[in-house]
């Protein structure tokens, strides 16, 4: 059958011996389970006492700053309108031996320990009622434990659950007295055992019932959360999210016949959604005739599982004339304790995707064929500005307008976290966000490639996610395989970008294959794509005459701006706002284009990541630098009352120098102060309205780089520069690019660069290259070819 019926003789048994062993002898080692707890009787008293403590605690009710006085209040005051209700539910589910969940808890417990090795002892604990979590520690320093493992038993972390349990184990461990190493198992929602466990489970409940993915929708049910929860960070969403998906390949049950939703919804705030009453009635208005419901979320069944999902919304699924199949959750589910007892033992197993180990090798193999780099199953879903020399022999583009593009722009900080929630939803095993001023592109690997349709459905859910609200006419590109290889390279190498040639790309790139490697989705087809595509920008500049257009964004925007404030700089004081990688940028210009002084900079900073700060310092040199905790603290204001320019590298959306913070700082008619804000979400209020102050927003600096490309442009030798440059991008592209451009391979990477005599490109005047973003112009190209 589906649970494992504890040996409780053997566990007396090992109980009476080791009792009888003296104390130097005696186990030492122990487990503790926590759970949310259980009223000790069903009747109105008992079920009182309960909910008052248990919606007494700030992390399950979380009020305002301030309002720690009312949580106790208005705790007693919940638990006594909803005892009498919640009593009468109790006694629908309640047994001889007493409640479900601690019943349930202490067979766990049994069989746990019959499957741990010899001289093991589990406790069971529970943050509200008895036992409770201090009552179970006193037993575990009684028996002479000196080594403590703690498992709540809640896979996916909130912190309204296993977050309190872990405060009330401090707490608990600071009042027994005697020390005690221990470990906690606070998340193991992607461990290998659990998800193996629930998949057999399924599957066993399932087979018994003749239940077929054909006629039964399969709908898994978690405890619900507020909203703005999750908002404050909570990871709860996710991790169901994920623990969903990973069961879902596991089972092999279709994506359209499962769906998860969320219960136990509690006052009027909003919750998680869809709700588990509320996704039953649209099944049953669909045609669904059998559901087949797993709670996801519980390891233990209790009043949530059994009288909520298992009798009331039973009932309501069966009136409408379906079939309703509730099936247990993992209690002593044999494959559950062993995954119990290697969780205790070693901690959790992520069920990771298959990582493909590739040996290193050059950008080309012996046969001019560049290294797959998880070609295939490469996804490239985003949004860029137009360019000054259009798509080329690129992919077609669609690009979208500077307001479009201004709406769906996000700061690094949201890419982070967009990334995180892409790799706990398990959309793609690896990924990085290319967030510049000019492009907006998630780079992807997908699990299964070849799968059509759950190919679309992830690019849909990735888009979706991606442009949350995605304006009318947003013009996002998608492009597979060998094309999003080739758009990366070109991109790389400074041909899609609005200053043609733009080196502070690379740097950009880079920048993204950091952000990707904190939240978990840098793996070995992404970190071979991004170094493979670094070393193709440096050779395609060392080898073609486009090396002569290396021009940086922050000196092409400089060299108009400060050259036009009509006055000499050499002893100008300027102050550098913002970690970016453009702050970087910025004072690395400054230093080598414009002959400024490192000690007439300063660097104000805040918020860093891995080796960000290391390349900061770097930058500044011996320059001034400032680490603060805020933008507007004093010492920055100081800091722009003694500068000539001011410049933002802040990747914010929301400003951080106002009018009314330069008010007193100096007078600015007698002294002007120039500032130079490259946040495209903007990062200043009203200081253009200051006299003596001067702004120069992200758009005018979009306009002066803009008129700084095009004088590149007009320039003789650009056309066959950037053929040049076209062509031997080609000609390391993947082997279905050359076919379709009727290019042969790359002769030799570091012999002389082969003329293009009589391809694709056209007749060596360019003229199918410049702007030809359409089918119509490339088709012109090969005629003139």
């Amino acid at each position: 059958m589906l649970w494992l019926t504890p040996n409780k003789t053997r566990i007396r048994e090992k109980h009476a011996a080791d009792e009888a062993l003296s104390p130097p002898t005696r186990r030492q080692r122990a487990v503790l389970l926590v759970n949310t707890g259980t009223p000790d009787g069903p009747d109105a008293a008992s079920v009182r006492r309960y909910l008052a403590e248990f919606l007494s605690d700030p992390f399950v009710i979380q009020l305002p700053t301030g309002m720690g006085w009312f949580q106790g209040l208005l705790g007693r005051f919940m638990a006594r309108m909803r005892a009498a209700r919640s009593a009468e539910l109790y006694q629908r589910i309640w047994t001889e031996r007493g409640s479900p969940l601690r019943v349930i808890m202490e067979d766990q417990a049994v069989a746990l320990e019959a499957a741990l090795p010899e001289g093991w002892r589990v406790f069971v604990g529970m943050r509200y009622g008895q036992p409770g979590i201090a009552e179970a520690l006193e037993q575990v320093v009684a028996a002479g434990v000196a080594e403590l493992v703690v498992v709540p038993m809640y896979p996916q972390f909130s912190r309204t659950t296993t977050g309190t349990v872990v405060q009330e184990l401090f707490r608990g461990l600071r009042e027994t007295g005697p020390h005690i190493n221990f470990a906690t198992r606070t998340t193991w929602y992607d461990d290998v055992g659990y998800i193996h466990a629930q998949a057999r489970l399924i599957s066993e409940f399932a087979a018994q019932r003749d239940l077929q993915p054909e006629d039964t929708h399969l709908l898994f049910s978690a405890h619900g959360l507020p909203v703005s929860y999750i908002r404050r960070g909570d990871p709860y969403g996710q991790h169901v999210r994920r623990t969903v998906h990973l069961l879902a390949q596991k089972l092999r049950w279709p994506a359209e016949r499962m769906s998860v939703a969320y219960q136990s919804r509690m006052g009027p705030a909003e919750w998680l959604k869809p709700d588990v009453g509320q996704r039953l009635a649209e099944l049953s208005e669909a045609g669904e005739r059998k559901v087949l419901v797993y709670p996801i979320s519980f390891t233990v069944d209790c009043l949530e599982t059994l009288e909520e999902i298992g009798i009331r919304e039973r009932a309501a699924f069966e009136a409408g004339g379906g079939e309703f199949h509730m099936c247990p959750a993992l209690n002593t589910y044999e494959p559950f304790i062993a995954a119990l007892k290697n969780l205790v033992l070693r901690g959790a197993k992520p069920m990771a995707p298959e990582q493909v180990k590739t040996a290193a090798r050059p950008a080309t193999d012996p046969k001019g064929e560049p290294p797959d780099g998880g070609l295939e199953s490469l996804v490239m879903i985003g949004v860029s500005l137009r360019n000054q020399v259009g798509a080329g022999l690129g992919p077609k583009l669609r690009y979208s307008e500077p307001s479009q593009f201004s709406s769906v722009k996000r700061t690094q900080d949201s890419v982070y976290e967009f990334l995180t929630t892409i790799r706990a939803e398990g959309v793609a095993r690896e990924g990085f966000i290319w967030n510049t001023c000019h492009r907006f592109e998630f780079y992807g690997w997908l699990d299964n490639p070849h799968d059509a349709v759950g190919r679309d459905c992830t690019v849909g859910h990735v888009r979706q996610r991606l442009f949350e609200n995605e304006p009318e006419g947003l013009g996002v590109n998608v492009l597979f395989g060998a094309e999003a290889w080739h758009h990366l390279m070109r991109t790389v190498a400074g041909l899609n970008s609005g200053l043609p040639g733009d080196t502070d790309i690379v740097e950009q790139l880079q920048t993204a294959s950091r952000i990707a490697e904190r939240a978990g989705l840098a793996g070995p087809h992404c970190k071979q794509v991004v170094k493979e595509a670094v070393a193709l920008a440096n050779d395609a500049r060392q080898e073609t005459a486009w090396g002569r257009l290396a021009p940086g964004y922050c000196y092409a925007a400089l060299a108009r701006i400060l050259g036009a404030r009509g006055r000499a700089h050499d002893d100008d004081r300027h102050l550098v706002i913002g970690g970016s990688t453009t702050s970087r940028s910025v004072l690395q210009t400054l230093f080598t284009r414009f002959d400024v002084r490192e000690r007439q900079a300063t660097l104000a900073y805040r918020n860093h990541h891995g080796g960000q700060i290391k390349l900061l310092r770097k930058a500044i040199g011996n320059g001034k630098r400032l680490k603060v905790g805020s933008y507007s603290e004093p010492a920055v204001l100081a800091a722009i009352a003694e500068s000539d320019v001011v410049f933002l590298g802040i990747d914010r959306d929301e400003p951080v120098l106002h009018a009314a913070d330069l008010h007193g700082l100096r007078d600015f008619a007698e002294r002007p102060l120039t500032i130079i804000d490259f946040n495209t979400l903007g990062s200043t209020r009203d200081v253009e309205n200051v006299a003596g102050v001067t702004l120069w927003t992200a758009e005018q600096l979009e306009g002066e780089v803009a008129a700084y490309a095009a004088e590149m442009c007009a320039q003789g030798q650009f056309a066959h520069n950037v053929e040049e440059a076209e062509t031997w991008i080609a000609r390391r592209s993947p082997r279905s690019i050359r076919l379709r451009l009727k290019l042969p391979c790359m002769a030799s990477r570091n012999g002389e660069y082969p003329r293009c005599t009589g391809c694709r490109v056209g007749n060596g005047n360019g003229k199918a290259l410049a702007g030809s973003d359409n089918r119509e112009d490339r088709a012109a190209g090969r005629a003139a070819g």
